[in-house]
């Protein structure tokens, strides 16, 4: 249980970025960008921590590993290279984007390997890959609300990995 206590900071700190976007209309630029770029830093190394306790390598945990690695690198992106509003919106954009594409793809990898699939899972993994593509566009489309769908979105992440992390329990097993 103690090895995947970083997983559910990981998630709570996703949940947190979500809940700070959703009601940033009204705080100053430099306050969104180190709030963000830092956050995501810290949560990306909680991210990281349970690979050390990995004795077994599995796709679920090379995957998670990926995410926080593209956290960290999107962090340190915000801190030193987002200088504007549009700046981090097409960060997180790209982001968003690339969190889409990987869950769709995680799960073509998991029906590829000669493990029980658990449909519903997969189901839920697809789903939630579509919704951020289609939230990223919509997003993009109106900007007086892109921080707040970006918020809506991270959210989404975060609750993903909070309920994920008993499944990646059961499968150390």
């Amino acid at each position: 249980m103690k090895k995947f206590i970083p997983i559910y900071i990981y998630g709570a700190i996703k949940i947190f970025v979500g809940i700070f976007l959703l009601f940033s209309e009204k705080i100053p630029f430099n306050t969104i960008k180190f709030t963000l770029g830092i956050s995501l830093i810290v949560g990306a190394i909680f991210a990281i921590i349970p690979e050390f306790y990995q004795q077994k390598r599995q796709v679920q945990f090379a995957y998670h590993k990926m995410h926080a690695l593209a956290m960290f690198i999107y962090g340190v992106s915000v801190l030193l290279f987002c200088n504007s509003p549009e700046r981090i919106m097409w960060a997180t954009a790209f982001l968003l984007f690339f969190y889409a594409f990987s869950e769709i793809t995680f799960c073509n990898l998991i029906f590829n390997l000669e493990q029980k699939v658990v449909f519903k899972i997969v189901l839920i993994r697809i789903i939630l890959g579509f919704l951020i593509g289609i939230g990223t566009i919509v997003a993009i489309q109106y900007e007086e609300f892109t921080l707040q769908v970006f918020g809506a979105m991270f959210i989404l992440v975060g609750l993903n990995i909070v309920f994920y992390v008993p499944v990646m329990k059961a499968n150390l097993k």
